[in-house]
């Protein structure tokens, strides 16, 4: 195929925008939408709100003004046109190049001067780019598949770029597509968001407990997350537990009071009990509180003051009490339950039956990874 100078021209910039203009507005809108939603927090202190589809629209333009500026100056027409995009999708995987401690860290860093020294650098690559395709173009009988290729390449290569410099922590988007969740009151979709990545931490374990508290499932599915910490992860610390855009304030409005005093979030649960304080949410916390921290006694002794035990309870709470009178030589609670006991049986028989940990845990990940029974011999390493 041959094409002249003038309609190789427009078929590079419309192929090469067309590919811009969605790449962008994707990548803002569907991937980056709640990294930029925390960040716009953070720098405003709270005062304005990111609108995920109004952003999405006008980093896009943005960016693709930018673009049109660099080309009006570069006027790179042929086989490197794509490299006009260069400015706009660096600039783009800074804006979301966002650490997770965006909240005590410098947003830009090393971009203040990493960004300025790239360009001149960009510059001088035009410069040349423009001295090849000024000879390059005085051939009006060039084939347009080459460069047509080559333009896509590069474009694909810039967007590959954007994505290695943007934040892609896959527990810190998980985070913040939670709290704005929790931002709305969509506590439902706020649950499932995540649910079937082993990778987590400790906010992350913190705003699992709380949305499922939230839907009434906190001793039904809690621990079919991958969960760590204990219960030292159940309420935020400002430093390994933090929220980044929901205020303390609704949290602690749910489970009771908040106390001027510092303390750990078991003695905090606890103490809210002694004082009559606590609210029905915060029943299902102080027990799971004593199962994270694997308490079967404790944990024993206060659930008949919520839950009648001769009646349904939630599962995690059924596989607690089955495991508490395989090991107490005198419960102070008898429980039976004929389905539990046999699937205990099965479980202790995979997990005696491989002696090597690995393959142990695997076998029992498979058959019983979202049960209390896992969590707690992982706890207590005797796996």
């Amino acid at each position: 195929m041959r094409f002249n100078i003038k309609n190789g021209t427009t078929t590079f910039r419309v192929v090469c925008a067309v590919l811009f203009l969605l790449f962008v507005f994707l990548y803002v809108f569907e991937y980056q939408a709640d990294i930029l939603a925390v960040t716009q927090h953070v720098l405003s202190k709270g005062q304005t709100h990111y609108d995920r589809t109004i952003g999405a629209i006008i980093i896009t333009l943005v960016l693709w003004l930018i673009q049109l500026a660099v080309y009006a100056m570069s006027r790179l027409n042929g086989a490197f046109h794509a490299l006009t995009y260069f400015p706009s999708l660096l600039l783009l995987g800074i804006l979301t190049d966002i650490s997770p401690n965006i909240d005590s860290e410098n947003y830009l860093g090393n971009w203040l001067w990493g960004y300025p020294l790239l360009l001149i650098v960009f510059a001088l690559v035009v410069w040349l780019c423009r001295q090849y395709e000024t000879i390059h173009l005085q051939d009006k009988s060039t084939s347009i598949i080459k460069p047509l290729w080559g333009n896509s390449l590069m474009m694909l290569m810039m967007f590959l770029m954007v994505c290695g410099i943007g934040n892609s922590d896959n527990v810190f988007h998980y985070r913040m597509h939670i709290e704005e969740a929790i931002t709305t009151n969509d506590y439902a979709s706020a649950s499932e968001i995540g649910y079937k990545d082993e990778k987590t931490d400790s906010s992350l374990t913190f705003l699992r407990i709380w949305t499922l508290s939230k839907n009434h499932e906190l001793g039904e599915k809690l621990f079919e997350y991958r969960l760590v910490g204990g219960s030292d992860v159940m309420l935020p610390n400002c430093t390994s537990v933090k929220l980044m855009m929901v205020p303390e304030t609704k949290l602690y409005k749910e489970l009771g009071v908040w106390f001027d005093k510092k303390m750990r979030p078991i003695e905090y649960l606890t103490l809210l009990h002694q004082r009559h304080y606590a609210t029905s949410l915060s029943h299902d916390w102080l027990l799971c509180a004593y199962l994270l921290d694997g308490n079967l006694d404790l944990f024993v002794k206060t659930l008949p003051k919520f839950y009648n035990v001769r009646k349904n309870l939630p599962k995690h709470y059924r596989e607690a009490l089955t495991l508490y009178m395989h090991q107490s030589g005198h419960p102070t609670i008898v429980y039976r339950n004929n389905v539990m006991e046999a699937d205990f049986e099965d479980f202790q028989v995979l997990r005696l039956k491989n002696k090597d940990t690995r393959i142990q845990y695997s076998t029992l990940r498979d058959s019983y990874g979202k049960t209390y029974w896992l969590y707690y011999y992982t706890l207590m390493n005797k796996l």
